[in-house]
């Protein structure tokens, strides 16, 4: 499908590295192992045939643009066999995956700060050590447990707690540094 050996390897390279993540982020919505793969293998079809709009995607928030297009996929698949069945144990509401205003009523103006602060918090993150970024991703964009992420990292359930904390204290005092937030008096 893809004839350039320098696509091929940055394809490659993409799945090696994120295909962890994305395992446990389709896991976690699809509960079947074979629907899982299935989502990870149409997510790469989807990035071979779009190979220009991957490339555009800043290195540096790769790994988010790769999760959410499994979650996306992920999405798409529950809706073909709510389709098919009508009826899916333990389905899940749209709305919980992705970021929609919870009604029309909500200003323009709301929604361009609203875009704003998801922008800052963006920066604010993007200037975290790799490691603090590395635990708040695991929480907060792969939706894991303290638990699970103790397992993963090979550290106690409350050293990540404390991480997290360390983590969020990290990001607010960017934000503090940036001037995104009043500074605390």
């Amino acid at each position: 499908m893809i004839e350039n050996e320098s696509d091929r390897k940055f394809l490659s390279n993409l799945y090696i590295e994120n295909y962890e993540a994305m395992r446990q982020k389709a896991k976690s919505m699809l509960h079947d192992d074979a629907a899982v793969e299935d989502a990870i293998q149409d997510t790469f079809v989807y990035f071979a045939r779009n190979l220009d709009k991957v490339y555009r995607v800043p290195c540096r928030v790769l790994p988010f643009f790769v999760v959410m297009c499994i979650k996306r996929k992920c999405i798409d698949y529950m809706k073909k066999q709510k389709t098919k069945s009508n009826h899916i144990a333990g389905s899940i509401d749209d709305a919980d995956y992705h970021f929609e205003y919870p009604d029309s009523s909500v200003s323009t103006e709301d929604r361009a700060l609203l875009h704003i602060d998801v922008e800052l918090i963006k920066e604010a993150f993007s200037l975290l050590p790799d490691s603090l970024r590395d635990i708040l991703q695991y929480k907060y964009l792969l939706e894991m447990s303290d638990k699970e992420i103790a397992e993963l990292l090979g550290i106690k359930e409350s050293s990540v707690r404390k991480s997290l904390t360390r983590a969020r204290r990290a990001v607010y005092q960017i934000c503090e540094e940036k001037g995104y937030v009043e500074k605390a008096n």
